[in-house]
């Protein structure tokens, strides 16, 4: 498995975030905002010159970490609750375009992942997923005709949150799929992001209700309480998640693809940079020592 970080969570300087990911060893980065810019809101001129400076500090982009589907549910009310979310796309046909320009983007930095979400959290009911499911079948038309795969992340603000939730959602779209729309799409497992909605085993309890087939990405954050909350975050095998026993698990069931930090980790005074560094460290640790796991 190999180990990246979301750039942002590095430095808020695209390409000095860059250079510090290149310094460390890593080859992968993955791109939600650029020089305080949300991703799907650069110009062509932008992301080219983007695209470049990855190209530059020899950088493989791990996906494009799109907020699609990080809004309403109701397509009404302005997403003023959720970071990373784009003003004004409310409806589900902004959201489809903002997709569309994601797809367009993960060509253009020459990945085939697309991380999207499950709209803003409403309480979970049979018709609340159903209506998700419509809606993804949709999204997962148009990755199929740009030929990328989706990233459905489980998100604290979103109605998948848990791995619970996670595996529940796969079954229901799963079945609403035909196998060659099911090709692209998959989930993306973030521990941390299920620990923070209040999930208290992330593993083994939340990775177990997954398909291991359809888990695509995986991001990796760690927390010292449940639910966590921004404060709360803390390198990885400091807080409450089970990272040795997920990395050993990953392996075992033949998980392929990268692992990339979205650490949030910020302790008063410390730089962002300096913070970044100190979970790519503890990651590598962790990595290293489950090596060997079966």
């Amino acid at each position: 498995m190999e180990l990246g970080i979301i750039t942002d969570e590095v430095h808020a300087n695209f390409a000095t975030a860059c250079e510090h990911i290149s310094r460390w060893g890593l080859t992968i980065a993955e791109v939600r905002n650029v020089d305080g810019k949300n991703v799907t809101q650069l110009d062509e001129g932008e992301a080219e010159q983007a695209a470049a400076t990855l190209r530059h500090f020899g950088l493989r982009v791990s996906g494009i970490a799109s907020p699609v589907f990080k809004s309403p549910f109701d397509e009404a009310a302005e997403p003023t609750k959720a970071d990373f979310s784009v003003a004004g796309a409310v409806t589900v046909a902004e959201q489809l375009d903002l997709l569309e320009r994601s797809c367009r983007l993960a060509k253009l930095f020459d990945t085939r992942l697309v991380r999207v979400f499950t709209f803003l959290r409403v309480p979970w009911s049979d018709e609340v997923v159903t209506e998700v499911v419509e809606r993804m079948v949709r999204a997962v038309e148009v990755a199929a005709r740009h030929d990328v795969i989706l990233a459905v992340e489980n998100e604290p603000a979103c109605v998948v949150g848990t791995g619970a939730e996670l595996g529940d959602f796969f079954a229901r779209l799963d079945a609403a799929l035909s196998p060659a729309l099911r090709r692209h799409v998959g989930a993306l497992w973030d521990p941390g992001n299920a620990l923070a909605l209040g999930e208290d085993e992330p593993y083994p309890a939340g990775y177990a209700a997954l398909a291991k087939d359809r888990i695509v990405h995986v991001h990796l954050k760690d927390a010292a309480t449940v639910p966590a909350t921004f404060g709360s975050f803390v390198p990885l095998g400091e807080g409450l998640v089970d990272y040795a026993g997920q990395f050993a698990a990953l392996r075992r069931d033949g998980y392929a693809g990268s692992v990339v930090l979205e650490p949030h980790y910020a302790p008063p005074g410390m730089e962002t940079t300096a913070a970044a560094k100190l979970c790519v460290d503890a990651a590598h640790r962790l990595l290293s020592a489950t090596a060997g796991a079966v």
